[in-house]
């Protein structure tokens, strides 16, 4: 094959595996022999439990065991921690904290508190009996009134989830300078205002959850099999919070994993409850998910009512923003459950020049899953309320919503330049990157389009969506090599891939550096056992971070190779450089290759080892361009137009950037047109399935523009930006506001995620 450049389109090792059948995911790691669980939920949003009576079940064909929450007490276990410390950026409150924060139990013993809550396991010889068992299970319930709109839940007279937390308020925290906030709205020519929801979304990753469990009753060790984001996450919570072991006594084992956007790298009830049943067996336990259960049981995301206020001087100028949001975090805060509306929020800042910004989060407990970070993690919500506004304030004071834009641009003169909610920007092009994207997308042709448009009884709108993500920002990451006598180098990598291409990727990158043929590079991830530490995969840092870990570590490869390469030459060791893929004496034309080095390995090889932490979060940015024709009589919309113009840094691999941004874009869309979790007035789901919950289709979609303008990172030494959660970030708020585009001329002033053609239509009904 030889060795792949840096910037080459490098087809994916993994897919031969994966679209032969070859795949390794969770159902396929169930060994032969092994017990069922099966989860008993409950069916009602908000009720205390009376009573449980298990006695049938128990004695039902194939039943090994039957589990409540009373047994686990008893049993000593812990559950699920809720959340971790609030970030504090400028403006914070040193006291910020948590009003109430409760833990989230394996399984409930005294109060359910949205329907899916786990009550009972039931583990069996075969899953059929273990289902069968969970339903002669009888749970008394007394049922109380619930809540689980997020407005309403923040409301005086809402019902109660949780009796320590009045006004179901779980945490109320702030940033940036309230006071000059006032004072810019307090001179301020215009201020526009607006209210946007960010729906409720069912993740519905390719694959189900699910979870094999085995204790060694000899060593105490427990070992999960399982899909994950951050293994070594989930083995330290599982030690620390639920077992109370040694870390070495919890080892995580991820083979593939079919898709997690966020929601599979926290800690779930049935991962910690098949080891117990484990250990409680002495035998194998399994548990795979169906995807009606997932849609009750899996953490779900976004889940957001924000109020946003800009205000503008008379040439249109920012020089204020202020912004309020209500978020729901569901029945219990999860793991991770206030990242998303709290530390992602300084993407508010944009790509634009505020003098001053305010913006306070009220998370609020509701009778629905726990919301966790989706693709984008908060940055998503935040670009979507600001170009929204953005295009709102465009219209109220007349001017264009690219001249708006253009008035108000950071340029690259200002690096590196520190936002008014503390995050230091240091490379891009913005006022570049809007032109690109005028051009591309031929915004100067529009207005003909539009015209053609309404010949035809059609209306059409065009909107635009430019941001600035914040990613791959303080944590380390670590990686170790090991080259064999027969030269192949294996590759330990703390992070985790879910389906973005690690295995090649990061072949892909050693491969350039060391001039070797990719081939020969073994990528292994996802065994705690095996690999020391770990930080996992989230927030786009894959690359940034673990490939500058990885880098590192082949520095360090080379560094141990030379000595043995000028054994080879005959050389000092100090007159020996390596470049390309050679060891070379300096000044002169004697060369040898990695094969000299390898035929020197001993025995034990040749360990090299690397870590990076960066100083600085990376800064990708672009801007999207929709246009979309929408029927007046139906309500129906299609998007016909998009473009994305988009700097990423340096790319290692084309085609996978482009697979990310697509994949991002489509996510982001399905949410502008269709996706939302949908309760009735008893807090059941009644979109539980995909015939009720779309996503969206091949149909829906347009042929994606994506345009490279890269400008390297000096946050790493790869120069490269995370790409992974942008074109989600981009994709909402250029959609939403072409719809709003086209809707503007029939006096629509108001229209939400999702517009499915019913709200459109309902909408261009209630006119002006």
């Amino acid at each position: 094959m030889g060795a792949n450049a840096f910037g080459q389109s490098v087809t994916r090792r993994e897919d031969f595996r994966l679209l032969t059948g070859r795949g390794r995911f969770t159902a396929d790691l169930v060994p032969p022999g092994a017990a069922h669980a099966v989860m008993v939920r409950s069916p009602y949003a908000h009720a205390v439990i009376a009573g449980i009576d298990v006695a049938a079940a128990v004695s039902m064909p194939g039943v090994l065991a039957v589990v409540t929450g009373a047994d686990l007490r008893a049993a000593g276990l812990g559950g699920i921690t809720a959340g971790s410390a609030l970030v504090k950026f400028p403006g914070t409150p040193a006291d910020q904290d948590f009003l109430y924060r409760p833990g989230h139990p394996l399984l409930v013993h005294d109060r359910v508190r949205f329907v899916g809550d786990s009550v009972a396991m039931v583990v069996a010889e075969t899953e059929a009996q273990a289902s069968d068992a969970a339903e002669a299970i009888v749970v008394e319930y007394d049922v109380l009134p619930c809540v689980t709109d997020t407005k309403a839940a923040a409301a005086a007279d809402a019902a109660q989830v949780w009796a320590a937390a009045p006004g179901n308020l779980c945490f109320a925290w702030q940033a940036g300078d309230s006071e000059a906030v006032r004072a810019a709205f307090a001179r301020a020519a215009h201020v526009t205002t607006i209210e946007v929801v960010d729906t409720r979304i069912q993740v519905a990753s390719l694959e189900n959850r699910g979870a094999v469990g085995s204790f060694d009753g000899a060593s105490g060790c427990y070992t999960l099999l399982t899909g994950s984001q951050m293994p070594h996450f989930l083995r330290d919570i599982l030690a620390d919070q639920v077992f109370g072991v040694a870390h070495d006594k919890i080892r995580v084992c991820v083979a593939d994993v079919g898709g997690s956007f966020g929601i599979k790298n926290s800690l779930y009830p049935e991962q910690a409850l098949v080891l117990h049943a484990a250990k409680l067996l002495g035998r194998d336990v399994a548990w795979v998910g169906s995807r009606s259960d997932g849609f009750v049981s899996d953490y779900q995301a976004r889940d957001n009512v924000t109020t946003g206020s800009l205000a503008l001087d008379a040439e249109g100028h920012f020089i204020g923003l202020r912004v309020h949001t209500i978020g729901a975090i569901g029945a219990y805060l999860a793991p991770k459950g206030q990242l998303s509306p709290t530390v992602n929020t300084p993407v508010l800042a944009g790509v634009y020049r505020f003098p001053c910004i305010h913006v306070a989060v009220d998370g609020v407990f509701s009778n629905t899953a726990p919301t966790e970070v989706y693709r984008g993690a908060g940055r998503p919500e935040s670009v979507y309320l600001l170009e929204r506004l953005v295009e709102q304030a465009a219209r109220e004071i007349g001017v264009d919503a690219v001249e708006i834009r253009r008035r108000n641009l950071l340029g690259a003169e200002a690096w590196p330049y520190r936002t008014a909610l503390g995050l230091l920007y240091d490379s891009g092009d913005f006022p570049g990157m809007l032109d690109a994207a005028c051009a591309e997308a031929d915004l100067a042709g529009f207005a003909a389009r539009r015209a053609s448009s309404e010949a035809a009884g059609r209306l059409r709108g065009s909107g635009l969506a430019q941001y600035c993500e914040r990613v791959a920002g303080s944590w380390a990451e670590s990686a170790w090599i090991e080259m064999g006598q027969d030269g192949r180098l294996v590759v330990l990598t703390g992070t985790m891939s879910n389906g973005q291409g690690h295995e090649t990727a990061f072949a892909q990158l050693l491969s350039a550096q060391l001039g070797m043929d990719a081939d020969m590079i073994d990528i292994v991830q996802g065994d705690t056992a095996r690999i020391p530490s770990g930080a996992g995969t989230g927030g786009s840092a894959s690359l940034g971070i673990g490939g500058a870990a990885i880098a590192e570590a082949g520095v360090d490869l080379v560094r141990k190779a030379t000595p043995l390469a000028a054994d080879a030459l005959e050389a000092a060791e100090v007159d020996v450089a390596f470049h390309g893929g050679l060891f070379t004496v300096v000044g002169t034309d004697r060369a040898v290759g990695w094969d000299a080095v390898v035929s020197r390995i001993g025995p034990s090889g040749l360990q090299a080892d690397g870590a990076y932490k960066p100083s600085n979060p990376t800064f990708p940015n672009g801007c999207h361009i929709a246009e979309v024709e929408v029927d007046p009589e139906t309500g129906l919309w299609h998007v016909d137009r998009y473009t994305m113009v988009h700097d990423f840094g340096r790319v290692l691999n084309p085609m996978l950037l482009e697979g990310q941004l697509q994949g991002g874009v489509v996510q982001g869309i399905g949410q502008a047109l269709c996706e939302r979790v949908v309760h009735d007035g008893d807090g059941q789901v009644l979109t539980g399935s995909f015939m009720d919950y779309q996503i969206p289709r091949a149909s829906d979609l347009p042929g994606l523009e994506l345009v490279y303008r890269p400008t390297p990172s000096p946050a790493n030494p790869l120069g490269v930006k995370g790409c992974g959660e942008a074109g989600n970030a981009g994709a909402s708020p250029a959609v939403m506001n072409a719809l709003a585009d086209a809707l503007w001329t029939r006096g629509v002033r108001r229209i939400d995620m999702p517009a499915t053609p019913e709200m459109v239509w309902r909408a261009l009904m209630s006119g002006p």
